[in-house]
């Protein structure tokens, strides 16, 4: 293969995240691509580090598209052909796979192209093939009015319709279907936690990780966490005392070595946790964490165990997935587990709670209790979202009810009794 493009991530001095689109082969950054994801990403619209991450594998997409089918994009622009209709539609196409993410041995390059690997891949959500074409028809709609500094009004034309005709070919942006309950059900719950016991037959992991994996688990049930916010709790986060444990905004942070650093993306709160638990993290904390080499040299509470170069350095997020993707596999109950699943099952708990109480808060009351504890602005949406769905489902088992009651009134000849 004649060349290829990815990305490369470091830490600056300011503790911030960055990323650069180089040319592998020549191991240098290109400079355009890099040009506009500074001035157009990460200056103009003050996007998080992923945002800018996101935006930069939408390029390499491009460069790669462009060095496949052979196109010099300079001479392009500057003799105004762009593109044709059915370049167009072949680069649509070409956002839909899935790249490899390591490199391809050269025995197995002999047997197939580049091109069917990454056919083999498969394809990509609709959602990313959306964002990578939008990026690609901002860039190209940038670049040509740098490559055509005085742009006349017929090539300024020319110029949008490129970017109209991209945008164009994008998927429908339909999100999903928020009505569908993606939180655990009872018997789902039971299994995960008979895994997670510690000393349990079905516990994956070995005895000096447990009670740090089991925690992980408990802290997304019973706060709600994202996986951002687990991995960015400190030590120094928890009052063991009051059993509270603060989840705080750490952008940039400068004493975190991941380079890929997890990021809060709600706001900063103060959440309540039982004595149970609080005690339990107080174990983990001077009992199994304490005994973890270079584990001092930071502060986060959920550390690398296994020894290494990263041991006692905070859990990655490919760590962490990792830890979930371990427990899924040990029950076919827990097949579709995510920590983000988790999140979903506390805000069900928390309706069904709500409902169940003798003297139910107003659901105007309910919604901002639910925004504290979750991280939302008052108002968002986001809470009057899970009241107005377990109202449904409320209502779906008010109607089924009322269907059964009255089916043991019919006549014996008109029930469905067996």
């Amino acid at each position: 293969m004649n060349g290829d493009y990815g990305t490369t991530t470091f830490v600056m001095h300011s503790g911030e995240r960055y990323c650069l689109v180089i040319d592998k082969a020549k191991g240098l950054p290109v400079f355009h691509p890099n040009l506009f994801l500074t001035t157009q990403v990460r200056n103009t619209k003050s996007n998080s580090f992923s945002s800018v991450s996101s935006a930069a594998n939408s390029l390499v997409v491009l460069l790669r598209f462009l060095n496949r089918r052979g196109i010099d994009l300079d001479q392009r622009i500057n003799s105004r052909t762009f593109f044709d209709v059915h370049e167009l539609d072949d680069l649509r196409d070409f956002t839909q796979r899935k790249f490899l993410s390591s490199p391809v041995d050269d025995s197995v390059l002999t047997l197939f192209s580049q091109e069917e690997l990454e056919e083999a891949e498969g394809f990509v959500e609709s959602s990313t093939q959306y964002n990578r074409l939008t990026v690609i028809a901002e860039y190209l709609k940038w670049f040509s009015s740098h490559v055509i500094s005085r742009p006349s009004t017929t090539e300024s034309k020319q110029i949008d319709s490129i970017e109209m005709q991209i945008k164009s070919r994008r998927p429908s942006r339909k999100g999903r279907n928020k009505d569908i309950d993606r939180s655990l059900d009872d018997v789902q719950l039971e299994a995960l936690f008979e895994v997670i016991r510690i000393g349990s037959e079905q516990n994956p992991f070995t005895a000096d990780v447990q009670r740090r994996n089991r925690l992980i688990v408990l802290l997304l049930y019973h706060l709600g966490l994202r996986g951002g916010e687990l991995l960015n709790i400190k030590v120094s986060d928890i009052d063991f005392s009051k059993h509270q444990v603060k989840v705080l905004r750490r952008a940039d942070e400068r004493d975190d070595p991941r380079v890929n650093e997890p990021n809060v993306k709600t706001l900063e709160r103060t959440l309540p946790i039982s004595e149970t638990l609080s005690k339990e993290l107080h174990d983990y904390v001077t009992k199994d964490r304490r005994k973890v080499p270079n584990a001092t040299r930071n502060s986060f509470l959920f550390v690398t165990h296994k020894s290494g170069p990263t041991v006692g350095q905070p859990i990655s997020k490919s760590g962490y997935h990792k830890i979930m993707h371990v427990v899924k596999a040990v029950s076919p109950k827990l097949y579709a587990l995510t920590g983000h699943k988790l999140r979903h099952t506390w805000n069900r708990k928390f309706s069904a709670h709500m409902d169940s109480m003798d003297n139910p808060p107003s659901e105007e009351r309910q919604e901002q209790i639910r925004s504290y504890l979750m991280g939302w602005k008052t108002g968002s949406g986001s809470a009057a979202h899970y009241n107005k769905r377990f109202r449904q489902e409320q209502a779906k088992k008010a109607a089924l009810e009322l269907q059964e009651n009255s089916g043991t009134r019919l006549p014996k000849d008109l029930r469905n009794d067996e």
